[in-house]
């Protein structure tokens, strides 16, 4: 084949897979019309509850009116694109339905912004914000496979009450309209994120399934194609947890952006918005660390570290984590045999029995959870037992496949990713255990594991710990440095409402002419892993250190686990945090790392 033809086949491979993309893109976004149908249905009719008395009755009931039509619109084309087939839906023209019909819910939900503000209440106007930016968090999860409709959504849905909070003389022009500013700008980011991670993921996956055809093909070749299918496979491992610093990045500015905001803030109604805010980033964090404790682990990351301990340690905390949650549903939360001593990694450990015990409690409406420990045959087997629904047989090895999930057929995310199993079967493969499930419908399920006894460690003395104190920071110069401008300005905002002096940077290059015209050393460097252009941040670290003070303490910024930030942090001498960073314990990290009286002169 000579090199044009080659480069035309190349060319007509790339646009079937951008086409194939396409089509699964489109596929996806119809595929949760269900889902936002309801939830835009019922979000709707708790904004017309809440403005009943606000708001002229005709125009509510004109909105809502416009708003089930629409939906029934949406219903119509999602039942008929099923039933078109996979051949049927390879069409164009689902696209463009799709796209008309986000941009009238855009519209409609943009309106509501407008029709439904209530000048005269901050109670009313932070519920329309909250509803509406709830409304558009939903869809940055059901929408951002597909950009089109994405991009187009919200900003219609957003844009209209954003201008008319700013035009407000009122308290919403601080108190919401800024906020919601650096909130649309987030959602807008983090769904283009997700898009392309989602859009490179869809790719490797056709280049799987041409290999896979080429080996049906090419016989001969079998054992070569077979060696880059998993190669494939790794790579998109590898993806994932490389994509973590992008995908921590806007929920770190956020965190960050959010904490000052209830630092500074005391009207109880714009405290609850600000903790929703909150939540959600607290919710989103933990979506993903499920995905990229299963990149770590399938890459080899997460290493075990074995140790005697009483299981009572483990216990203990699932108690303190658990019991209030189980309560709220009514359940009876037991623990026995925490005096049994083993011999495993107690963090792993842990996490396969939070990632049962949440398991547990959320598919149990009634009854009891329970975890057991008791001697058998020379180890301890350690059970956790739930009254649910049960689990079919046939289903009782899908349960630890990635995101299968049962009874959650609207994949609702308050029922998780079904990622949990997944990670426990993974987890006692690389503590060397063996998970075994027995179930009864309508009775309950057991999840057990066997694990070596241990010798019980020599008790130690520890004096009662003393009540943490909330230091006071006030005058202390900290340099901040992260090429993202969003996180600069959110760290300057949180640390001066601790009452720091921050001096901040994109790159480090800058920051030595800014301590010798204020003259005075900072008390501490806190900078980002991964710099723009390829810059490291504890190189930086160590270049100011050189330039300023070798005794000059730091903090590391990363939005990776994996060991050897561990040990460089060690060798540099530098405290380490993994994004998103929670204040309390940036806070808490900070105090611990000062060791050097603020106010020295540069001399």
């Amino acid at each position: 084949m000579t090199e044009p033809d080659s480069t035309a086949a190349r060319a007509r491979i790339a646009a079937r897979r951008r086409a194939q993309v396409h089509v699964e893109q489109v596929r996806s976004v119809y595929l949760h019309s269900p889902t936002t149908t309801i939830g835009s249905l019922a979000a709707g009719g708790a904004l017309v509850a809440v403005m009943w008395n606000q708001i002229s009755h005709t125009a509510l009931i004109g909105w809502m009116l416009a708003l089930c039509l629409h939906q029934s619109l949406r219903t119509y084309h999602y039942r008929s694109y099923l039933r078109t087939g996979p051949e049927g839906q390879q069409s164009g023209r689902w696209a463009r339905l799709y796209i008309l019909a986000v941009t009238i819910a855009g519209i409609i939900w943009g309106s509501a912004g407008v029709l439904m503000y209530v000048p005269d209440s901050l109670a009313h106007q932070a519920m329309l914000v909250l509803i509406l930016f709830g409304i558009a968090t939903v869809s940055m999860t059901a929408l951002s496979a597909f950009a089109p409709a994405f991009n187009i959504l919200i900003p219609l849905a957003l844009l209209p009450i954003i201008a008319r909070m700013l035009m407000d003389p009122g308290p919403a022009r601080l108190y919401l309209a800024i906020p919601g500013i650096i909130v649309f700008f987030v959602v807008l980011s983090f769904g283009r994120t997700v898009n392309r991670i989602i859009a490179e993921s869809l790719e490797k996956r056709f280049e799987n399934l041409d290999l896979i055809e080429e080996l049906r093909a090419q016989k001969a070749i079998a054992e070569q194609a077979q060696q880059e299918a998993e190669a494939a496979n790794r790579s998109k491992t590898q993806f994932f947890a490389a994509a973590s610093h992008d995908l921590r990045q806007p929920l770190h500015a956020m965190g960050l952006f959010a904490a000052a905001l209830y630092e500074k803030i005391r009207d109880p109604e714009v405290l609850n918005v600000v903790k929703s805010i909150n939540a959600s980033v607290s919710a989103l964090e933990g979506l993903f660390n499920e995905l990229l404790d299963i990149s770590k682990i399938d890459s080899g990351v997460i290493k075990s570290d074995f140790s005697h301990f009483a299981l009572e340690e483990v216990f203990g905390r699932l108690r303190h984590d658990f019991s209030a949650e189980a309560a709220e549903k009514g359940l009876r939360f037991s623990m026995e045999g925490g005096a049994q001593v083993i011999e495993s990694d107690p963090v792993l450990l842990e996490r396969i029995l939070r990632n049962l015990v949440s398991n547990a409690i959320r598919y149990t409406a009634a009854g009891e959870v329970a975890i057991t420990a008791a001697p058998v045959n020379g180890s301890v087997r350690i059970e956790v037992r739930d009254t649910g629904p049960g689990i079919r047989p046939e289903d009782r090895e899908r349960i630890f496949e990635e995101f299968f999930q049962l009874a959650n057929p609207a994949r609702t995310s308050k029922k998780g990713l079904g990622l949990g199993l997944s990670i426990v079967r993974r987890l006692c493969g690389l503590l060397g255990y063996t998970i075994r499930v027995t179930s009864e419908l309508g009775k309950g399920s057991t999840f057990d594991f066997d694990v070596p006894r241990g010798v019980a460690p020599a008790p130690r003395a520890t004096a009662p710990a003393a009540p943490a104190a909330r230091t006071d920071l006030s005058g202390k110069l900290i340099v901040v440095i992260d090429d993202e401008a969003a996180i600069v300005d959110g760290m300057k905002v949180l640390l001066a409402g601790w009452g720091v002096e921050v001096i901040g940077s994109l790159t480090g290059d800058d920051v030595i002419e800014a301590v010798h015209a204020r003259e005075r050393m900072p008390d501490l460097i806190i900078a980002d892993y991964r710099l723009a252009g390829g810059a490291v941040g504890t190189e930086v670290i160590e270049r100011l250190r050189r330039e300023l003070d070798p005794e000059i303490p730091a903090v590391v910024i990363t939005g990776s686990a994996a060991p050897e930030r561990v040990s460089e942090a060690g060798a540099g001498r530098h405290g380490l945090l993994i994004k998103p960073v929670q204040p309390d314990k940036l806070r808490e990290l900070i105090t611990q790392t000062l060791r050097v009286p603020s106010g020295r002169s540069t001399g």
